[in-house]
């Protein structure tokens, strides 16, 4: 395979999180986690802030720097692949089910 260009990817543990946004919600918040384990956040707002929205929602959110938060699938749709850095998922799951409690 030569002469194909590979790009590889930082190998920084984390976890990730499944998104569903829900847009034209009253308000920021998480609203509930599915069977499948996907988190629904609900935003006011769409268009193409709500990604860098998104981000800092879950930053302030989970009180972690937004620097470990990365979108690493489903930039323009409303199902999102997000990896949290430097966090055990098992820690983002009790985040999570503490904001919706």
């Amino acid at each position: 395979m030569i002469g194909r260009e590979f790009r590889f990817h930082d190998g920084g543990q984390g976890a990730a999180l499944a998104i569903r946004v829900k847009f034209g919600s009253k308000t920021r918040r998480i609203l509930k986690v599915l069977k499948d384990g996907t988190v629904v956040v609900g935003l006011p707002g769409a268009g193409k802030d709500a990604n860098k929205e998104l981000l800092q929602f879950l930053a302030n959110e989970f009180d972690i720097d937004q620097e470990k938060l990365q979108i690493i699938a489903g930039h323009e749709g409303k199902n999102k692949l997000i990896s949290v850095l430097q966090f055990k998922p098992e820690d983002i799951q009790q985040l999570v089910l503490e904001k919706i409690s």
